[in-house]
């Protein structure tokens, strides 16, 4: 979406980014009801799934202990947390990718805030955006993405027996399917980054054609996979001062609604 000749207001602008992000929040409906329901039909009380979801955005980590903790083996608890883990370290990449696109002036309450939105869809959202991030966009982002998770686990705990096992299976993929949607128009639009991507996936093929024995999990290829190329691919393609937003112009407002002097 191109940005508007004239800079939003601060309403305006988390109103863009709740907007925005309503493919994502459809797409985290789907899955949060599809790991939801799982998570009760194997033995989770309803309320479990309920609270994840409320004090955190992260599918991958709820998705692990739905189908992990119940039941757990013997030093369970710390092959769990290990995983959540492993998974989760993408994020630390994904935080810093993001605070380069932020206003310096942003304050550490507001970053901290900011944090809560740092996931794989909300961040490839803010990062292929054509303008200047702001505290309200992101803010907008976050709200519009948390909404869908949360109604996701509450339906999805809610109606488990309203739908087969079966059913269930295929909801799976709508985190998968709602990230390359996400992926691929960037991978277009920037060789760069359809080389980190292609270089990405061929890294992960590799990994897991090795031999069995020194074959690494597949979340630890993920990994190591989505690492590897974007250190490559950040010492290939270095960012330039040319490729950032530019700063609005003196006298106009930026999407915080805070007017620069003349």
């Amino acid at each position: 979406m191109d940005p508007s000749p004239a800079a939003p207001s601060g309403a305006a602008a988390f109103r863009r980014g709740f907007v925005d992000a309503l493919p994502i929040c459809f797409g985290y409906l789907a899955v949060g009801f599809a790991i939801a329901a799982a998570a009760v039909a194997g033995g989770h009380p309803v309320w479990s799934p309920v609270l994840q979801s409320l004090t955190q955005l992260s599918g991958t980590s709820q998705g692990a202990f739905s189908h992990r903790a119940i039941p757990g083996p013997p030093g369970g608890s710390w092959e769990l947390l290990l995983l959540c883990v492993g998974l989760n370290l993408r994020y630390v990449l994904l935080s810093l990718s993001l605070a380069q696109r932020l206003p310096p002036e942003l304050g550490l309450g507001r970053r901290l805030l900011a944090a809560c939105a740092v996931t794989d869809e909300n961040v490839a959202l803010a990062v292929s955006r054509p303008f200047a991030l702001s505290f309200p966009y992101l803010a907008g982002v976050l709200a519009s993405s948390y909404l869908g998770w949360n109604a996701g686990n509450a339906l999805g705990a809610a109606g488990t027996s309203l739908l087969p096992p079966s059913a269930l299976g295929p909801l799976g993929i709508a985190l998968y399917a709602m990230f390359a949607a996400i992926v691929v128009p960037a991978a277009r639009a920037s060789r760069p980054t359809l080389l980190c991507v292609a270089g990405a996936a061929l890294l992960n093929v590799a990994l897991r054609t090795l031999p069995a024995s020194a074959r690494p999990s597949p979340s630890l290829a993920v990994l190591a996979a989505g690492v590897a190329a974007a250190a490559v691919s950040a010492w290939l393609f270095p960012a330039r001062t040319a490729d950032r937003p530019e700063a609005p112009a003196p006298g106009t407002r930026d999407p915080d609604g805070k007017e620069d002097a003349p």
